[in-house]
């Protein structure tokens, strides 16, 4: 049977803030949850502090799924990504590098999806600057390390897409750009490989916020790589919404970051609904322009329609029963 697919990639990130929770003294998964419905109709979705141990199987109907835990203790579980793809593009999309905690690589591929390059979509999830694991391990520095050096590499064969909770507070008045990039007095600073682009867009944000050490160092990434952050200047979220909500207050700390070049084939992006059983954070999903080449129809051969010669037998065959 041929199958049709959608010719828009979708793709959603969730900080779930543990995918299991206790109800009336029973362990219950959140992906039973009518509310998370929502985000997990997306061809990938990826989900962030997963609390799980590795030996946890994760299932959802339609999708194969891939994780990245910190431990194997059900006692000691923090963090966690938990990747799903729609297996109807399983033969498109290559696990890359899940050889750190709280970040997976995959490469879309671009003969299946249409693309122009190859795109490497990065899940992730950066604790915050005081947690007891980040001060205990030096997390934020070695991740950041290995950002740069991933999009360093990945740049050369492809455009690189990041998506998580990235803790990262950023002002809209700071620029993910070079204004003046196109200057010669700037030849001496910028990367060989450097190539100017137009794309001199501002950023809204609904709320305030005072740009943090991480929001410098995600700043630092766009400038040198050529990323461009989606929030608050794309179609689908152009006021730059909130996504996260406690009892301190309001922040925008998930984003979307994508290479510039391929900003054209984004569709929109936006920030979900605030469903508080589910996580003190918003989902947030981007649609991508692609044409998904369907595998199953390779094979498939329209049958061919036989002519029936009408004939006085034929005619007596196909008469009706009184």
């Amino acid at each position: 049977m041929c199958i049709k697919v959608s010719k828009q990639l979708s793709i959603s990130s969730w900080n779930v803030n543990g995918l299991f929770k206790r109800i009336s003294g029973n362990r219950v998964c959140k992906l039973d949850d009518d509310n998370i419905c929502q985000i997990m109709t997306a061809d990938i979705v990826g989900l962030s502090e997963t609390h799980i141990p590795t030996n946890e199987i994760l299932n959802y109907d339609g999708y194969k799924c891939f994780v990245n835990c910190r431990s194997s203790d059900s006692n000691k579980v923090r963090g966690g990504l938990a990747t799903f793809l729609r297996r109807e593009i399983l033969s498109g999309v290559k696990l890359m590098d899940k050889t750190m905690d709280d970040i997976m690589w995959f490469k879309l591929d671009k003969t299946f999806f249409s693309f122009d390059r190859n795109v490497f979509l990065c899940f992730l999830y950066i604790p915050p600057s005081n947690s007891s694991y980040t001060l205990r391990t030096n997390f934020d520095k070695q991740i950041f390390e290995k950002l740069e050096a991933d999009i360093a590499k990945y740049s050369i064969s492809g455009d690189v897409i990041l998506m998580g909770d990235l803790n990262a507070h950023i002002n809209c008045k700071e620029l993910d750009f070079i204004t003046n990039e196109v200057d010669d007095s700037l030849d001496n600073f910028l990367p060989t490989n450097y190539v100017a682009d137009s794309v001199c867009k501002f950023r809204n944000t609904q709320v305030h916020q005072k740009t943090n050490n991480y929001g410098k160092l995600i700043l630092d990434l766009c400038t040198e790589s050529q990323l461009r952050i989606l929030n608050g200047r794309t179609l689908g979220d152009s006021k730059g919404k909130i996504t996260f909500y406690n009892h301190n207050g309001v922040s925008i700390d998930d984003y979307c970051l994508c290479s510039s070049e391929f900003l054209p084939n984004i569709v929109n992006f936006s920030v979900g609904q605030f469903e508080p059983t589910i996580s003190d954070h918003c989902p947030i999903s981007i649609t991508i322009h692609s044409q998904l080449v369907n595998k199953s129809c390779d094979n498939y051969v329209k049958p061919t329609l036989r002519r029936v010669k009408w004939t006085t037998k034929t005619k007596k065959f196909l008469s009706p029963i009184c």
